[in-house]
């Protein structure tokens, strides 16, 4: 009799602890979405968009820039920030800005993509056996 009181104890604390898991999960992911915006994007209107970013190492990257319709190829580091190139090409310009309202058309990115491709490999490995 023990034995069936501790599994359905154990049940029930499994089940509460996955429920309370699930609803962080869940909190996350919503203030993540609606309420985690950069500055950049939280206007909409901001006259400096940042098309592109590329990280170099610890505390470096570059960054493609539009900013009032000009392109700025900028090179940041913890303790400055420098133009490496300006981009005055008006077409440059111009196919830049359409690579960019292209990326913005892409659905946001899914936080558990991983983990949904993860379980999908598993399970196409569990039919080929």
């Amino acid at each position: 009799m023990d034995s069936v009181s501790f599994f359905w104890s154990f049940f029930k604390m499994l089940a509460a602890l996955a429920v309370v898991i699930a609803m962080m999960i869940g909190a996350m992911y919503l203030i993540k979405k609606y309420f985690y915006q950069s500055p950049a994007t939280a206007g909409g209107s901001a006259m400096i968009h940042v098309i592109s970013s590329c990280y170099l190492g610890p505390k470096s990257s570059i960054l493609l820039v539009e900013v009032l319709g000009q392109a700025m190829l900028l090179g940041v580091t913890d303790h400055q920030m420098s133009i490496l190139a300006t981009i005055t090409d008006q077409e440059a310009v111009e196919k830049l800005k359409g690579i960019r309202l292209n990326e913005r058309l892409l659905p946001v990115s899914d936080p558990f993509s991983r983990y949904k491709s993860l379980l999908q490999n598993f399970s196409r490995m569990r039919k080929d056996r």
